[in-house]
């Protein structure tokens, strides 16, 4: 019986900018770490011998990567010649007229699916690939209304890029439905876009998203990786589909929250940071502090310092204050004059906030009211 063997990968982002990390230093390092993660990638196919590999769009960033990049790319490509590599363009790298997809000469082995590719069939496997990538940088309506649906005497795999069973009115990036997707009868999905990871979602439960094999930002955390599948023919009507994921990910993100009745200065703060969140397991990654709680009256948390202090635990900390000033507010609610009334104020504006972020926001300026009502000025670090 025929079987195929598959590495699935989505989203790598090489070359992404990183601009959010505020140091050059950082932002190249982590572009580092994402060729070192492709590199792993490749060296995890050969390790696990596919027979093919499949990349579900946003393998690097048009608008930022270097031609040294894609060479980078093709090279790793070229290092094994005997696994096929299929890729869908995404809405970070489409196959539009400047596109390296359309004006690059790519290795033997890789084959873009794109509107004037949708389908590659390999007759040593008894299996048909089909893809349905972008190209333009968005795609309001669906793009798998291009793909054929499947013959059932074959593998079939479908590589796409954008979202699935979300309220997709108004989206720009391939809208989906998995009932549609489940129409298509095929053996598995590869999609690409989420950069977190879905496992066996649909009514076929055959949708697989690896999320990126590297976070790219806090709201990424957790391990990340790849898919490593097999889909063997067990009769001539049935088939198989086993999926394994692999961690390839060099960083985390983590996010910590040190809390305190009453913090009273920058080195407890410090302190309590190295306490929760200072591990060997932890030095490589990328760290958000959050400070919550309250502080004692007349203190200032000065989050740059503590920043500064605990820089060279991680690879990239921020620190986040989120603390409030401890005054008896119950009590200066009730005091007669123009403090009591601020107070009073400040809090009908609190009991109508939305989230809890704008509600943060009036506790600050509350805090800060208090201050500058009582000593003539406030100071904001």
């Amino acid at each position: 019986m025929n079987s195929l063997k598959f590495l699935h990968f989505s989203d790598i982002h090489l070359d992404a900018p990183f601009s959010s990390l505020g140091s050059k230093f950082a932002a190249e390092q982590r572009r580092r770490d994402l060729l070192e993660v492709f590199g792993r990638i490749i060296d995890l196919a050969k390790k696990e011998a596919v027979d093919i590999i499949l990349i579900s769009g946003d393998l690097y960033e048009h608008e930022y990567v270097r031609k040294s990049t894609i060479h980078y790319i093709n090279k790793k490509f070229s290092e094994i010649p005997e696994t096929k590599v299929f890729i869908v363009p995404g809405n970070h790298d489409p196959c539009i007229s400047n596109s390296y997809y359309q004006n690059f000469e790519w290795s033997k082995n890789v084959c873009i699916l794109s509107e004037n590719r949708t389908k590659v069939f390999l007759e040593e496997h008894n299996a048909c690939v089909y893809g349905a990538g972008f190209s333009n940088f968005h795609e309001g309506t669906s793009l798998i209304n291009k793909i054929e649906p499947a013959d059932p005497r074959y593998i079939n795999i479908l590589l796409v890029h954008g979202t699935v069973d979300l309220d997709f009115k108004d989206s720009r990036y391939n809208p989906m439905s998995s009932g549609e997707l489940a129409l298509l009868g095929m053996d598995y999905i590869a999609l690409g876009h989420f950069h977190n990871t879905l496992r066996g979602v649909g009514k076929s439960e055959n949708i697989y998203n690896p999320g990126s094999p590297e976070p790219l930002g806090f709201d990424e955390e957790g391990e990340h990786g790849v898919f490593i599948g097999r889909i063997d023919f067990v009769s001539k009507e049935e088939k198989k589909l086993q999926v394994k994921f692999e961690k390839t990910c060099k960083r985390q993100y983590k996010s910590f929250e040190i809390k305190s009745d009453c913090f009273e200065s920058d080195d407890q703060i410090i302190d309590e940071i190295f306490r929760k969140a200072v591990k060997d397991e932890n030095r490589n990654d990328l760290v958000h502090i959050t400070l919550k709680g309250y502080t004692m009256p007349g203190y200032r948390i000065n989050a740059a310092n503590i920043a500064s202090a605990i820089e060279d635990s991680f690879f990239y900390a921020v620190v986040n204050d989120e603390t409030v000033n401890q005054y008896n507010y119950e009590e200066l609610m009730n005091e007669p004059g123009l403090k009591g009334l601020f107070v009073r104020k400040m809090f009908s504006l609190i009991d109508k906030a939305e989230n809890e972020k704008e509600k943060h926001l009036l506790m600050k300026a509350m805090q800060y009211g208090v201050e500058a009502l009582e000593q003539g000025k406030v100071e904001v670090l």
